[in-house]
């Protein structure tokens, strides 16, 4: 368990006496390893985003990823086999381990472990504020142009989860996609029992996504019709050719926090990480644990 004890200097600093160990759940092997926040934080960042991405997209990361498992930690929320963390992303974030990197990286695994390395030693400790709590540091792979808030995800309005516009995503593959479906397919995955006549879609959250749509006379939630069809974001424009839907969309994940596409372009045209992750989290400061 961590204990903070919060004073101010040059900037807000949590003081403790030694680096702390945590519990993480991994879900494929159903075991609990220990290991030190910071061993933890380089498996996600590793996990999490392209190694291949520049220095600042991966500091920025490391950061985040810290953010998010400390406020994880100290709300004392426990996961399977009483640990505080798990490597499942449907209830936390990714974590692989440096062999599973090694396996994923076969050719150039020594350089590009050594650059997640460099990120998380980079930035040690720092996490990222607001009201002196850790924030809750989502994120996402792309944007597609323009971040939700948390309030039109989730329904909280968060102050420093708020929508803004990025122009640094559109070199992501995931920018703009085209998925075409055909009819036997939308019947099945949907439980229709009518051929798929007429799409519409009928509410729309500020950022631009899909709330809700109706498929002949159904009335559907796009949370549900992503996760059905396979769906990367519900940023979406229609279009019905007889037996055949056309699903054109715009980025990929829930759209809230920092663009990591967008965290990568800002890199590239030499943003700093505290910059990045100032413009995706508004009014936010940064606090650095000491150990």
């Amino acid at each position: 368990m961590i204990i903070l004890a919060l004073y101010y200097l040059t900037r807000p600093k949590w003081e403790i006496e030694e680096e702390p160990y945590v519990k993480l759940y991994l879900s494929q092997k159903n075991k609990v390893i220990s290991l030190s926040l910071e061993e933890y934080v380089k498996g996600a960042v590793a996990a999490e985003m392209p190694a291949s991405f520049e220095l600042e997209a991966l500091k920025a990361q490391a950061v985040c990823a810290r953010t998010y498992a400390v406020r994880k930690i100290l709300k004392g929320q426990k996961y399977r086999e009483g640990a505080d963390l798990s490597d499942n992303v449907n209830e936390c974030q990714a974590y692989i381990s440096e062999e599973e990197f090694k396996d994923r990286h076969p050719y150039d695994y020594k350089k590009l472990y050594k650059k997640i390395d460099q990120a998380v030693r980079d930035t040690r400790g720092i996490i990222i504020i607001y009201d002196d709590e850790p924030i809750d540091a989502l994120y996402h792979s792309t944007c597609g142009g323009r971040t939700a808030s948390g309030e039109e995800i989730w329904g909280n309005k968060i102050p420093y989860l708020v929508s803004c516009s990025c122009e640094y995503c559109k070199s992501s593959p995931y920018y703009k996609t085209i998925k075409e479906i055909c009819d036997r397919e939308i019947k099945k995955e949907l439980g229709l029992t009518q051929n798929v006549k007429t799409v519409e879609i009928i509410q729309k959250t500020k950022s631009g996504r899909v709330r809700k749509l109706k498929i002949n006379d159904q009335i559907i939630e796009a949370n549900y019709f992503r996760q059905k069809l396979g769906l990367p974001s519900t940023w979406w424009e229609f279009t019905l050719k007889k037996d055949v839907l056309l699903i054109k969309s715009r980025g990929y994940g829930h759209g809230v926090g920092m663009c990591q596409y967008g965290a990568q372009g800002m890199a590239q045209k030499g943003y700093h990480y505290e910059d990045i992750l100032k413009y995706y989290y508004k009014d936010i400061k940064f606090c650095q644990i000491d150990y």
